[in-house]
């Protein structure tokens, strides 16, 4: 059942496509974080396979690192909770690194590459030296590690402007007014908010249908 939550809550991945452009439909990351309980559409993601896919990933990196000296904490101890005034923030870094005075985040990713992972691994940038004391008062860069390969985020890529944009993103999404509303096809295919609580959302078939005109 779709209940108010007491206070807004959002999680760092329902905000990174909108930081990456790859997503338009504010409405969905802020009907998440002000309402929990509610229907979900169904899928058939393996979840079991993602975690055990997901979770060698993770191992292999954190032994790597091991072996290069640093200190490695793994994915519920970096957990953090941030609270602000526009809304709390969490989210699970999957590995934060310290060697020498720098540390590293890292998340793993056993799909395609996607705009939005540089900016999940650059939003915990930001918040981890708020949150987590093996990354405060340090330079802090970053890594998203694939499958076949790996991309660093040097600390400088954290500009003003994008804490700016990172700001505002959290302050729409954990506002009190409903956020904009982009139903398409090519995003409601992918959201888990059905039509009992979206009337909007996209209909694959009326949004293929085509149209006829004397235009040419």
């Amino acid at each position: 059942m779709t209940v108010p939550r007491g206070s807004s809550y959002i999680w760092v991945t329902w905000i990174t496509g909108l930081l990456a452009a790859d997503k338009q439909c504010e409405w969905s990351a802020w009907f998440r974080a002000h309402f929990s309980g509610f229907e979900k559409m169904p899928t058939d993601f393996n979840l079991a396979a993602w975690k055990a896919a997901h979770g060698e990933m993770v191992r292999a990196r954190a032994a790597a690192l091991k072996a290069e000296g640093y200190t490695v904490f793994v994915e519920d101890q970096n957990k953090f909770t941030l609270k602000g005034q526009a809304a709390t923030l969490g989210g699970v870094p999957d590995l934060v690194a310290a060697r020498g005075g720098e540390g590293l985040v890292i998340d793993c990713k056993s799909g395609k590459q996607r705009g939005s992972d540089s900016f999940q691994v650059l939003t915990y940038m930001r918040v981890l030296p708020l949150t987590h004391p093996a990354c405060r008062g340090v330079p802090l860069a970053g890594e998203i590690q694939y499958r076949d390969a790996s991309v660093r985020i040097a600390p400088s890529q954290l500009t003003d402007e994008l804490k700016r944009l990172i700001r505002g993103t959290i302050e729409r999404v954990g506002g009190d007014a409903p956020a904009v509303k982009v139903p398409s096809l090519s995003e409601c295919r992918f959201c888990e908010i059905t039509a009992a609580d979206c009337p909007e959302r996209g209909d694959e078939e009326q949004s293929r249908a085509p149209v006829e005109h004397d235009l040419f």
